[in-house]
């Protein structure tokens, strides 16, 4: 399982882990990144393997004691180390060729719902070509595209709380009127899991997405009021502007040497994503054809918003009721 460590990993590895299968999980992080995997297994069940994405021999010496093979390495930017090109293009056509080759039976490969070759965002446009790359190497993979994941540890909806409590106003990109349906990432786990234990899954093509639509600026207003925020402020910012921000930024992200703090929201393929909506196909297959429900945002699944409440968790007023509802 490749990707183990991001924030949909850890939740595949808990649920997957469970049915007893021995898990290999290699990553490129050191032991204190990797430690709470180990203990989601019995003893000896979890095994740990340190691995480079450019190193085929290390990615087949990993798959080749495999029946299952799932990769979800993906990233949100773009480094002086790694492209888009080089984490969602090449690693996974040569992980599907590697698979193939060994004799690896499923390959499961997570891509991202709206992934297209014409997208204007360089982030789905590679994850689209990566699609189709594992797909000529490997046909029978099952190709996974979730929506926009909603969780503790996501960087959206804890973006807009973070950004209200510290800033006079919001910013959005535009109108924020691009319209998403969040997914909880444990759901999507739940949708691995069960893709990895039925065959019949094999060669589909799944679009994860959650039951309702939201646009970008509801789902902000709706966080704000969950959080309670005293006087909460929209800046509507055009991209434009936003781009010539990120330039610099940009720019020094793909030359220094070392690891730069990265605002989400402050990269072109995030600015570049903002002016399409991201929705399941009516025909597509789904959670519904996995047997499983997916929960509603409004709720415990975004309970954990309740950290950025003015004067504590339990304090405050809700002040209005948000357009969201």
């Amino acid at each position: 399982m490749f990707g183990s460590t991001g924030m949909l990993g850890r939740y595949v590895v808990n649920h997957i882990a469970k049915s007893g299968s021995k898990m290999i999980l290699p990553t490129r992080c050191n032991e204190n990144a990797r430690q709470h995997l180990k203990v989601m297994g019995d003893l000896g069940q979890i095994v740990n393997l340190d691995y480079s994405i450019r190193d085929d021999d290390a990615i087949k010496f990993a798959v080749e004691r495999s029946n299952v093979v799932v990769n979800m390495v993906g990233r949100e930017w773009e480094t002086r180390n790694f492209s888009f090109e080089d984490v969602h293009v090449d690693f996974p056509a040569r992980l599907a060729e590697i698979c193939a080759s060994v004799g690896v039976k499923r390959l499961v490969h997570v891509s991202a719902l709206g992934a297209s070759l014409t997208h204007p965002s360089k982030y789905f446009r590679t994850k689209a070509e990566g699609d189709a790359a594992v797909k000529a190497a490997f046909p029978e993979a099952t190709i996974v595209k979730p929506a926009k994941l909603i969780g503790t540890e996501d960087r959206f909806l804890n973006v807009f709380a973070e950004h209200t409590v510290k800033f006079p106003a919001t910013p959005l990109v535009d109108d924020g009127g691009s319209k998403l349906q969040p997914v909880f990432v444990d759901d999507v786990a739940l949708a691995i899991q069960a893709i990895v234990e039925d065959p019949e899954t094999a060669g589909k093509e799944y679009h994860l997405a959650g039951d309702k639509t939201y646009t970008v600026e509801e789902l902000l207003k709706y966080t704000q009021f969950l959080i309670r925020a005293q006087n909460p402020r929209i800046l509507y910012v055009p991209s434009f502007i936003l781009r010539l921000l990120a330039t610099p930024h940009e720019a020094l992200l793909k030359r220094v040497p070392f690891p730069l703090p990265t605002p989400t929201g402050l990269t072109y393929s995030y600015i570049d994503a903002q002016g399409e909506d991201y929705l399941k196909p009516p025909k597509a297959l789904g959670f519904e054809q996995l047997g499983i429900t997916p929960a509603k945002l409004e709720g415990v699944v975004v309970d954990y918003l309740r950290a950025y409440r003015y004067q504590g968790y339990d304090a405050g007023h809700a002040a209005g009721t948000p357009n969201a509802d």
